[in-house]
């Protein structure tokens, strides 16, 4: 019996009530995507998302699936809008959102276990042109070292067996692959999202599991527009 494959609902996100004052806040594909991708494990409560941005992911999470999500996030000013939209969605009993760096997390909380982590890392781990938007910078760049601390995070806070759910550029994806599975994060699933299927992929999400080796099933493509 074959597999089936949830088509992709860009209106995955219309049940919460978001602040889109400032333009780094807005929702774009990324968060549609990585929402709509994960799939919380049976029995899961506790949930971690690493760069959580303006809260987005970590309230959907928190309204649809009822889990308790604590969201990291550097930028302070995206790290306001996440309290804000938290407490507009009635979600702030389930939500918690530090404003603070991915590394001093991982060294002030060790021991703390979560069942599922969730990252939507900078896309170019790889060079390129650069944006004169120092912020737009931070969020779409990453170093090597930097990379392996969204790795290191996940594989070091989640429970064995728990799941791990990442969007990532695909030029980057061997290198994100080799990142995880140093983690002991065995990665079962891929699926890439097309802006045009005539035109290369733009996006990619991966998900499995710690303490399993990977064995990889490839979803069928998703078209974004």
């Amino acid at each position: 019996m074959g597999m089936n494959f949830r088509d992709f609902d860009p209106g995955i996100l219309g049940c919460l009530d978001l602040d889109f004052s400032s333009l780094h806040a807005r929702v774009n594909h990324g968060t549609l995507l990585l929402s709509w991708f994960i799939t919380p494990p049976k029995g899961a409560r506790k949930a971690l998302e690493l760069g959580s941005g303006s809260g987005v992911i970590s309230i959907y999470l928190a309204k649809v699936f009822g889990l308790s999500v604590t969201g990291l996030e550097i930028d302070s000013d995206l790290y306001k809008v996440s309290v804000k939209n938290a407490r507009a969605n009635c979600t702030e009993n389930l939500t918690s959102f530090i404003n603070c760096d991915i590394k001093a997390y991982c060294s002030e909380n060790r021991g703390e276990i979560f069942d599922l982590v969730v990252a939507n890392p900078p896309h170019y781990v790889h060079s390129g042109l650069e944006s004169p938007d120092d912020r737009r910078n931070i969020a779409r760049r990453i170093d090597r070292d930097s990379a392996r601390v969204f790795a290191s995070a996940a594989g070091g806070f989640l429970k064995n067996r728990g799941a791990f759910f990442f969007l990532l550029h695909p030029r980057d994806l061997t290198k994100w692959v080799r990142l995880l599975e140093d983690e002991g994060l065995g990665i079962h699933r891929l699926r890439f999202a097309y802006g045009s299927f005539e035109k290369q992929a733009q996006l990619v999400l991966i998900s499995g599991r710690k303490g399993s080796s990977s064995e990889i099933v490839v979803e069928p493509p998703i078209r974004m527009r």
